[in-house]
């Protein structure tokens, strides 16, 4: 199930900021950019990078294994007057911790 996680106004940093520490090579291969309108922008990527720090989630914190991940992912960006005004990530969680050994 994707995590259907959404930021708004100052929370838009949260996500980048919250995961730098816990996966410091972390980086998005994108795969497709989509634009509905002149508000709505969808990017289909992929995460990946290395697991180094401590990584918060719902049933616990995951200590750092050093494992790889490749987590499918979907973002669909909210824009106006050239700003994001809401950011919601669609990343597959269940395969995320798996590919941690969670």
């Amino acid at each position: 199930m994707a995590s259907g996680q959404k930021w708004t106004g100052a929370e838009l940093r949260q996500p980048v900021e919250g995961l730098a520490s816990t996966f410091p090579d972390m980086h998005r291969e994108l795969l497709h950019v989509y634009s509905t309108s002149e508000e709505v922008v969808v990017v289909e990527l992929r995460l990946q990078g290395t697991h180094e720090g401590d990584f918060h989630t719902p049933a616990g914190v995951l200590s750092a294994t050093g494992k790889k991940f490749d987590v499918p992912c979907c973002d669909v960006f909210h824009v106006r007057d050239d700003k994001v005004r809401s950011f919601h990530c669609y990343n597959m969680r269940s395969i995320w911790l798996d590919q941690l050994g969670a």
